[in-house]
C-alpha cells in the first residue's frame, strides 16, 4: 500500500514485532485450528501518534493510517518433534459402481447332462379338421357281365299225349348240377294246329328237379324248372295241352341263395 512518510515502530503486538521500515503485512491466525482469518495492520494517529491495530478487511480509526507490519527474521527454531499418529478417519462414503466390464470370452461347454425322466404323457388333442377329398382313383377294370355264360334250356314235349294235369321239367344240363335256373315258365301257343284252343291253366311254376319216385321236387335243387297244368282240378277237365314245351334261363353258378320272406301262419 502506499504510505505518506515512514514512521519506526517497535512493538510486540499478537507475537509480531514492527520495526523500522513498512514491509508485508503479517498473517494472523485465530487458535489452535490455524485457519487464516486476514492480515493484521497497524493504523497511527498522525497526531497523537497512538498505535492501534486493524485487520485488513476493516478500516483504521479517523485521523489515523494504515501501515503495514514488518516481520522481524529469525533463524528459525529447531524443529520440533513428530507428533503422535493421528487416530484412522471414520471410514468414507462407498464410491458409486464402476463402468461394467467387457464381456468376457465364452465358456467351454459343460458336460452332458444326465437324462431327465420321462415327462407325464398329454392330454389328447382335439379331432383335426375334415381334410380335402382325395383325387379320383383311376378306373377299374370292366368285370365280368352278371349272365356271362348264360343260356336258355329247353324241353319240348312233341308227342302230343301231355294231359290236363301233367308235370313237366327241364333241366339245365342233364349231367351236371354246376348251374342254376334263374327263370322259367311253360309253352302251349304255336305248338301245332289247334293249339290256340288249347288253353290250359298252370298250377305250379319254379326252379327244381322232379323226383318220380315220389312225384316231388327234389330238396335244395334249382338246376332247372317244374311245371304242372291244373286243368283237371275241377268236376269238368280242361282240354289236354297236348305238345308243350318247358323253358329255364340258367347262369353257370351255384351261390345264388334262396331267401324265404314270408310265411303264412
Amino acid at each position: 500500500m502506499k504510505l505518506d512518510r515512514p514512521i519506526v515502530l517497535t512493538a510486540a503486538i499478537a507475537g509480531v514485532v514492527v520495526t523500522g521500515g513498512l514491509t508485508s503485512a503479517a498473517a494472523v491466525t485465530r487458535g489452535p485450528s490455524a485457519q487464516p482469518i486476514g492480515d493484521l495492520y497497524m493504523c497511527v494517529n498522525s497526531s497523537s501518534h497512538l498505535v492501534t491495530q486493524a485487520w485488513s478487511f476493516t478500516v483504521c480509526p479517523a485521523g489515523s493510517e494504515k501501515f503495514v507490519q514488518a516481520k522481524a527474521t529469525s533463524s528459525g527454531g529447531a524443529t520440533g518433534a513428530t507428533g503422535a499418529q493421528g487416530a484412522a478417519g471414520a471410514q468414507g462414503a462407498t464410491g458409486a459402481p464402476g463402468d461394467v466390464g467387457a464381456t468376457g470370452a465364452r465358456g467351454a461347454a459343460g458336460a452332458q447332462g444326465v437324462t431327465g425322466t420321462p415327462g407325464a404323457e398329454g392330454t389328447t388333442g382335439a379331432p383335426g379338421a375334415q381334410g380335402a377329398s382325395g383325387l379320383q382313383g383311376p378306373k377299374g377294370e370292366k368285370g365280368d357281365a352278371a349272365f356271362l355264360g348264360a343260356f336258355y334250356a329247353a324241353a319240348f314235349y312233341n308227342v302230343g299225349d301231355t294231359n290236363a294235369g301233367a308235370i313237366a321239367t327241364v333241366a339245365c344240363d342233364p349231367n351236371s348240377q354246376n348251374f342254376t335256373a334263374i327263370a322259367g315258365g311253360v309253352q302251349v301257343l304255336g305248338l301245332g294246329a289247334g293249339a290256340e284252343s288249347r288253353n290250359t291253366p298252370v298250377s305250379s311254376s319254379f326252379p327244381g328237379r322232379m323226383d318220380w319216385t315220389t312225384n316231388g321236387p327234389k330238396a335244395d335243387r334249382l338246376d332247372g324248372w317244374i311245371v304242372q297244368f291244373g286243368g283237371n282240378a275241377g268236376a269238368v277237365s280242361d282240354k289236354a295241352p297236348e305238345k308243350v314245351k318247358v323253358w329255364a334261363l340258367c347262369i353257370p353258378s351255384t351261390n345264388i341263395p334262396v331267401t324265404q320272406t314270408f310265411t303264412q301262419n
